[in-house]
């Protein structure tokens, strides 16, 4: 009996050194398993190339870049849906395109112009064609299409870019918008400037349109071979010298305020009579018009609607080509004045340059007030009253330290 307890107890012994050796071998095996388990972790913590850093980290970067590039290139694009979506020709009645000799002589639309481009005969609809970007022009809208209508511009295209419930362009354009002259596409507080709102004329009208102007509505073109004579576009236009140009420049010529201060009714031409020729900071800048139904035409190369592309064939009012070391992305300096311009009426009365501060850039971005109080003392002869005036718009004062 007391053998078997004896036996009994080694077995008991042996068993309890077995089960904590096993233990002493799972601890050791728990141990470096979670020393892998730890280094690979640190391993994968830094490992680029590894799927689960994609998956984790890259992956979602790549998406979020990529919704974001989607979301600003679907914004840029609606900008041009926008105005697209209204460019259209009225076509629905024939009449209207027939029926204009109340408006400029029936002998300037009849007679339709034929442009060789890429080897390709093109009958355009219309020989000349205005695009703009109208914000509370309307005082100024109906003086600016009959004026240029007598000078052969055939087809207005105008963006009303007034804020919603205010004026509107139709209210006084009426008459030609009914007689298929003028198209109106309503912009109303857009952010869309006169580059983009140009770009998606000419894409649009390109194969209708022989030339297209694109000024503003204080810039008057002035074109002449002598200054005794007073020609219209076609006249002008026709001559040899144009015939290789693709783009051609003018510069302005600077109007002064001929001492007004206050607005009235009058016309701007019978307005403001005096220009300032010496003007070497404003007169250099040009505008262009271009010929239609250009392929390789860039809007936005230069930043200005003043010069759409420098690969175009560019030439200055006399018709002598222009080349890079003539001229700087909208810039002729010195200006060249003796075959044609444009009379640029910026500044206009003080009254009527407050109101344009007021207003803005048609795209929407503010003027600096001071910066724009000078610059019209820097172009216009300073007076107290018209001080007065601007003091009086802005309710502040103003320190002038150039005064004429």
């Amino acid at each position: 009996m007391k053998m078997l307890l004896e036996k009994m107890k080694a077995l008991k012994n042996i068993r309890k050194k077995r089960v904590k050796h096993k233990n002493k071998l799972l601890l050791k095996d728990d141990k470096k398993y979670r020393d892998i388990k730890i280094k690979r972790k640190r391993k994968k913590a830094f490992d680029i190339f590894s799927t689960n850093f994609f998956i984790k980290i890259l992956f979602p970067i790549f998406i979020i870049l990529l919704f974001l590039y989607f979301l600003l290139t679907k914004k840029k694009e609606y900008k041009f849906k926008k105005i697209n979506n209204f460019l259209t020709f009225n076509n629905t009645n024939k009449s209207n395109y027939i029926n204009k000799s109340n408006y400029i002589n029936k002998s300037n639309y009849i007679n339709k112009s034929n442009y060789i481009n890429n080897n390709i005969n093109i009958s355009f609809e219309y020989y000349a064609c205005f695009s703009g970007v109208a914000k509370k022009e309307n005082q100024y809208a109906k003086e600016l299409v009959e004026y240029y209508i007598k000078l052969g511009v055939e087809k207005f295209i105008f963006g009303d870019n007034n804020l919603p419930n205010t004026e509107k362009l139709s209210d006084v354009l009426q008459d030609y918008i009914s007689n298929g002259i003028v198209d109106i596409i309503e912009i109303f507080g857009s952010d869309i400037n006169q580059t983009e709102f140009g770009k998606s004329v000419y894409e649009k009208y390109k194969k209708r349109c022989e030339w297209f102007l694109f000024f503003d509505f204080d810039e008057y073109l002035e074109i002449f071979f002598n200054k005794n004579e007073t020609l219209n576009l076609k006249q002008f236009l026709s001559n040899q010298k144009f015939s290789k140009c693709e783009s051609i420049l003018f510069n302005w010529l600077f109007y002064t305020d001929n001492e007004l201060i206050f607005y009235d009714n009058r016309p701007l031409l019978e307005r403001f009579t005096t220009p300032k020729y010496e003007d070497s900071f404003m007169n250099r800048f040009v505008k262009c018009i271009v010929r239609g139904n250009l392929d390789k035409i860039i809007f936005g190369a230069t930043n200005y609607i003043h010069v759409p592309s420098k690969n175009l064939s560019i030439c200055d009012s006399k018709g002598d080509l222009v080349n890079s070391e003539r001229y700087d992305s909208c810039v002729i300096s010195p200006p060249i004045l003796d075959y044609g311009y444009l009379k640029h009426f910026t500044t206009k009365t003080a009254e009527e340059y407050c109101a344009k501060i007021k207003r803005g850039r048609c795209a929407g971005n503010k003027y600096d007030i001071n910066d724009r109080v000078n610059f019209f003392f820097n172009h216009n002869k300073f007076t107290k009253e018209k001080l007065k005036v601007f003091e009086n718009c802005f309710n502040m004062s103003f320190n002038i330290p150039n005064k004429n």
